[in-house]
């Protein structure tokens, strides 16, 4: 059994930057793959010095912003 733990809203300034960039891409899907890109080369660039944790609740922040931007604007 694995257990994953995941640090979401752990830092100010990149939490900013995965609600906004979440918001913009429901409108822009492009930026959905660029995200995705940008968060994977960071976390091979900082060579794992980013634990695992931190990468996916990055993720987990960007798609909570990109889900609640559809409900709002799909409702």
């Amino acid at each position: 059994m694995i257990k994953v733990y995941i640090n979401v809203y752990d830092d100010t300034k990149g939490t900013v930057f995965h609600t906004i960039f979440g918001c913009i891409s429901y409108f822009h899907p492009k930026l959905f793959i660029l995200f995705f890109f940008y968060e994977f080369i960071e976390h091979l660039y900082l060579n794992h010095k980013e634990k695992e944790a931190n990468f996916l609740g990055d993720v987990v922040e960007f798609l909570i912003a990109f889900a609640a931007t559809g409900l709002i604007f799909r409702w």
